[in-house]
């Protein structure tokens, strides 16, 4: 049997976010979020999850690149991953600026400021995948990863990702995932290609990225991708797309599968 996370990326950003995701974990096929612990909502969110969605597996969204964010640390202990301003760099120029050391760092106070919720993540991935972009950023993941003992996502797929499958440590991962539905490419007919894609491969435990939410006033504020955000929460929630997946035999699950 195939096993699928559907995993909801952004979980804390704003109120908004939250019980979008929610709301798609209730009453639709998404099994999994990830939250982005530097968010001012963040713990608000964990409340309300706590509250509403108690079967909602989370984990940690590891942010470097968020619009308008700060990092967990004083500006001073991470210099080298904030701008003038003190916020976390643009996606276009982190690469070139932050140092690894200061990473984990930051990345470490990030996971503390989870555990402080009273609740323990489930797996580590991060915002815009960075991750995995390089190696040196993937290797602080996997010290993390190792010392919480915590599953790691994988974006082996990505075009410039330092493939998992290519090393010898050990931690784990699911087999592929899916960043297709996203944007123009967040339809109907293309999660149930996904779910065809699934069935076919030889592989396993399979995940499918995915960005649900309500909009509220601060959302537009801080992100550009919003209104894409209720045309996917309307999909994910759709009854046919339960029966799409119960037709294929797949199995919805999310990354407790690894405990």
């Amino acid at each position: 049997m195939k096993k699928l996370i559907i995993n909801a990326d952004d979980f804390g950003y704003t109120p908004g976010v939250s019980l979008g995701i929610i709301e798609a974990h209730n009453k639709g096929i998404v099994t999994s979020t990830t939250a982005l612990t530097v968010s001012d909502h963040f713990l608000e969110g964990m409340r309300l999850a706590s509250q509403l969605a108690p079967g909602l597996g989370i984990g940690i969204h590891l942010t470097l690149t968020l619009n308008k964010a700060k990092p967990i640390l004083r500006k001073e202990e991470v210099p080298s991953l904030v701008d003038e301003e003190g916020d976390f760099w643009n996606q276009s120029v982190y690469l070139e600026k932050v140092r690894p050391e200061e990473v984990r760092l930051e990345w470490e106070a990030q996971i503390l400021r989870f555990l402080e919720s009273g609740r323990k993540p489930d797996h580590l991935d991060s915002h815009h995948y960075v991750h995995g972009k390089v190696e040196e950023l993937f290797n602080v993941t996997l010290e993390l990863a190792e010392k919480y003992r915590l599953p790691i996502r994988n974006c082996s797929n990505e075009e410039t990702f330092v493939s998992y499958r290519s090393r010898n440590d050990d931690y784990q991962t699911t087999d592929w995932t899916f960043l297709d539905f996203y944007g123009k490419a967040a339809t109907l007919e293309v999660l149930e290609r996904l779910f065809d894609e699934a069935v076919k491969s030889d592989k396993e435990i399979f995940e499918i990225g995915c960005h649900p939410a309500f909009i509220d006033p601060y959302l537009p504020e801080l992100s550009s991708y919003c209104m894409e955000r209720i045309s996917e929460l309307k999909i994910l929630t759709l009854p046919e797309v339960k029966q799409m997946l119960k037709k294929r035999g797949i199995l919805l699950t999310n990354y407790n599968i690894f405990y």
